[in-house]
């Protein structure tokens, strides 16, 4: 129980990695609020976390939108008195480079994948700094440390989300509240479906040879991601903060 009665806000929970993480912040002990816009699924998750006898909430929350993080920290403070861990997991991804990406692309993703994750920031530090301190777990992806075809938009958001991670970890080590970024690789979800596709669309890019390539030859499972958040929530990753933890097969090596 790594984490018993500890308050964590996931964003993106309703599916793939985000609810994933939920699980397993709840099987350690955290009281797990699950966020996204997807209320359907978002529920469905919550309700099967209860069902262990976990305790584990769902509020919409747009990431994009102030007012939403607003709404959504309050509420979780008035329910619970505090947030002790955040997970700014909510992304997304298109698959264009820069001839082909348009503003409206590049705006809806740099908005949810690097505006998101500030805005989460900065809405929770101030409860976390009242509260003595606190986790945030980031979600990078190895894109923002090694170069990738196609990827541009995707690419400038992790990269971003690096340096707030890293901004955030100098500025407030002294109040007691760390933040890391994962980055993982290709990871078994709704998104990597999807990117496969194009893959198969497209002769620019052979995923099955780049995957044979990598060290750990098999895709991510949404569990590998979920137990290195689970780490760098908890105290055992307690002298960790500004740091990029990969979960990338060995790729980055």
């Amino acid at each position: 129980m790594l984490l018993k009665d500890r308050i964590a806000l996931v964003t993106g929970a309703a599916r793939g990695q985000g609810a994933s993480h939920a699980r397993h912040l709840a099987r350690e002990g955290a009281r797990v609020v699950l966020t996204d816009i997807l209320d359907d699924l978002g529920k469905t998750v919550a309700e099967e976390i209860r069902e262990t006898g976990a305790d584990a909430t769902y509020l919409r929350l747009d990431v994009r939108e102030t007012a939403d993080w607003e709404k959504t920290v309050a509420d979780v403070v008035k329910q619970y008195g505090r947030i002790d861990v955040l997970v700014n997991n909510a992304g997304v991804c298109e698959l264009s480079d820069v001839e082909s990406t348009t503003d409206e692309e590049w705006k809806y993703v740099v908005d949810t994948n690097a505006m998101g994750v500030f805005k989460g920031c900065r809405a929770v530090v101030p409860v976390m700094k009242r509260g003595g301190g606190g986790a945030i777990v980031n979600t990078a992806s190895v894109q923002a440390v090694k170069g990738t075809w196609g990827y541009v938009a995707y690419q400038a958001s992790k990269s971003a989300v690096l340096g707030v991670t890293r901004s955030v970890a100098l500025t407030y080590a002294n109040d007691g509240i760390r933040a890391n970024a994962v980055a993982p690789s290709a990871v078994n979800t709704d998104m990597l479906a999807k990117e496969m596709e194009h893959f198969r669309q497209n002769e620019w890019f052979d995923f099955d040879k780049w995957l044979e390539e990598q060290p750990i030859s098999r895709i991510a499972e949404p569990e590998d991601v979920s137990r290195m958040v689970v780490f760098l929530a908890s105290d055992l990753s307690s002298y960790s903060t500004g740091g990029v933890f990969p979960v990338d097969g060995g790729l980055l090596a």
